[in-house]
């Protein structure tokens, strides 16, 4: 339990100008970086930052050649100031829009399976319904997006979900499936063949993804549940352009997202091949933090994504599993 004193010193004496410079500093590791952004004195830094301290009892950063470095305490103090200082910007925002009509700003963090298709097109929705909102979209994978996502620092990350490992303290909502197919540049040997099975290309070279990811799982499942060996011929990349890359300039066999490999295949530049997969697909979806709470752009987007998700999953067919004119039905719509 907090001692009565801190209590007292919390309710009575903490203002905002504390945790901002303690966000900042965090956030820099310097006082003098700090204090620019903050446009206030390095004394005034450094004592804000000391009477902390004296209040708390508690040593928040050590003072290195290397710059302030965040104790146990610090990356405690810091987390909590940022997620208030969070919530006091979408109150504003919350405010603001209520005074001025649709406006605001959301930060997005997505990784691989939610930047092909299902953000951009949420994104087109929420900008012809509310041009004024601004977007920020951070790509980068989830041990860099969710600490982020539980300061406050993005709104959302939107993403394949994962099986295990979910961090407490936050919602993990599911907005699509993503069906699973097998591309290969235009031209590749492979590529005018009308029926194949897994084990005929066992041999060839593969793009997978990385050892750690879910689809990895399920694919090596694959191979096993029809008693094939694993390939040896693997490159492990969960990067959307080094796997378009390697497509057109070799003969791997690359394992996307359909929606991945969909406007390439469109555009002539890669093939599917007829390879049934069974049930193979990726669950897409959006994690928030609890309780659920959004600022109103943030509210805005995440009801495009739904809609985009419904969308997608309505026209997730089996036409990733089927030979390669599959895709112009899509020019229909």
């Amino acid at each position: 339990m907090p001692s009565l004193r801190l209590e007292r010193w919390i309710a009575r004496k903490l203002r905002l100008r504390h945790l901002e410079i303690v966000a900042e500093v965090y956030d820099s590791r310097s006082i003098l970086k700090a204090s620019k952004r903050l446009n206030v004195t390095q004394p005034a830094v450094t004592k804000a930052v000391k009477d902390i301290e004296n209040t708390l009892a508690l040593q928040l950063f050590e003072r290195t050649t290397r710059g302030l470095i965040p104790t146990v305490y610090g990356e405690i103090f810091a987390r909590h100031a940022k997620t208030v200082l969070a919530q006091l910007r979408y109150a504003a925002e919350e405010l603001e829009n209520l005074r001025v009509g649709y406006s605001g700003h959301v930060t997005v963090g997505t990784v691989l399976a939610a930047s092909a298709s299902l953000l951009p097109e949420a994104i087109a929705m929420l900008k012809k319904e509310r041009p004024a909102v601004a977007v920020t979209i951070m790509d980068g994978t989830y041990d860099v997006l969710l600490p982020a996502l539980l300061v406050g620092d993005i709104d959302m990350v939107l993403g394949r979900l994962p099986e295990a490992g979910r961090q407490q303290g936050l919602i993990y909502e599911d907005i699509h499936v993503e069906p699973i197919c097998l591309a290969v540049r235009k031209d590749h040997p492979l590529a005018g063949r009308k029926s194949l099975t897994l084990a005929d290309l066992v041999d060839q070279p593969w793009v997978f993804p990385v050892q750690e990811s879910s689809l990895r799982r399920q694919i090596e499942k694959m191979f096993i549940d029809e008693s094939l060996p694993l390939p040896r011929n693997v490159i492990a990349s969960m990067s959307t352009l080094v796997n378009r890359v390697l497509l057109r300039k070799s003969d791997c066999i690359a394992i996307l997202p359909y929606h991945v490999a969909r406007d390439d295949v469109d555009q002539g530049l890669l093939k599917l091949l007829p390879v049934k997969l069974g049930n193979l697909q990726t669950p897409v979806g959006a994690i928030i933090r609890a309780p659920g709470d959004l600022p109103p752009a943030a509210r805005a987007l995440m009801e495009c994504v739904k809609i985009v998700g419904r969308e997608l999953n309505e026209a997730a067919t089996l036409e990733a599993q089927k030979p390669p004119q599959a895709p112009k039905a899509r020019r229909k719509s």
